[in-house]
């Protein structure tokens, strides 16, 4: 009888296939953000999988149903980009961040423990901060708790410049991601950088708050992209490795050795 192949490690060639292919069925991607409009025409019927909104009163951790609202319209942005590249994932909307799409660090925190808590495999951070060591250390933390439960983290880098420390995307074990004017399918890879993926995240149209959109761009808008192409992968091989898929996703992308014009 012949051997049953290892599905948790396909070659090069399958993994570009799997890209190609995949839908992003059966993977489950939170956003950690503002919110998601579930009944957004460009959302099509969306039905989030989970959708809470974490705060915090002065004292305590908040955490309440969000409705299907979102509080500035950059969450149901970041999620239509996830759909457009993996239409078959199950979303699930973490509410941290407020109507100024602000939000503290210990709050991002919570968000994040609850998406791990339920099974998420890949976690989407379209923001970044930047501020004292203290801080990082908490980045740090669930980072780190999401490395080893086998968890995706995708971030967004700064938009000034990627060579900004912001966190999370300054993690090793991050994929941080990078804006640039490609076509939606192409993926970069830079070796050598903090923040070694680039992706399609300029003047890209998105859907915003109120059933509106609006022409966006910044690297929030490139990290689902990359987000959904990992969950097309795990959607063929959800057996994979999970430290295996960060260089397998480098060793698909197409290598550039400087910046893109």
């Amino acid at each position: 009888m012949s051997a049953k192949p290892d599905t948790r490690w396909p070659t090069l060639d399958e993994a570009r296939q799997a890209l190609a292919t995949g839908t992003g069925e059966g993977v489950k991607v939170a956003i950690i953000d503002s919110g998601v409009e579930a009944a957004h025409p460009a959302l099509a019927g969306l039905e989030l999988a989970d959708d809470v909104v974490v705060s915090c009163d002065g004292m305590n951790i908040v955490f309440e149903e969000g409705n299907g609202t979102d509080a500035y319209g950059h969450g149901t942005a970041v999620t239509s980009v996830l759909l457009d590249e993996a239409p078959g994932v199950q979303v699930g909307s973490f509410r941290a961040l407020d109507t100024q799409n602000r939000s503290r660090g210990f709050v991002i925190a919570e968000a994040v423990y609850l998406a791990i808590s339920k099974g998420y495999h890949i976690i989407n951070c379209s923001f970044g901060c930047r501020g004292l060591p203290k801080y990082v250390m908490e980045y740090k933390e669930w980072v780190d708790l999401a490395y080893l439960n086998g968890v995706q983290i995708v971030a967004a880098c700064s938009n000034l410049e990627s060579g900004i420390r912001e966190w999370p995307a300054y993690f090793p074990s991050v994929h941080g991601v990078r804006a640039i004017d490609c076509d939606p399918d192409e993926l970069f890879f830079q070796p050598g950088r903090m923040i070694s993926f680039m992706a399609k995240g300029e003047r890209i149209k998105v859907p915003w708050i109120n059933g509106t959109s609006k022409v966006e761009t910044g690297s929030s808008f490139a990290a689902p992209r990359v987000a959904g192409k990992i969950a097309r992968i795990l959607s063929q091989y959800p057996e994979l490795e999970p430290a295996a898929i960060k260089p397998l996703l480098a060793n698909i992308a197409t290598p550039i050795e400087r910046d893109p014009l």
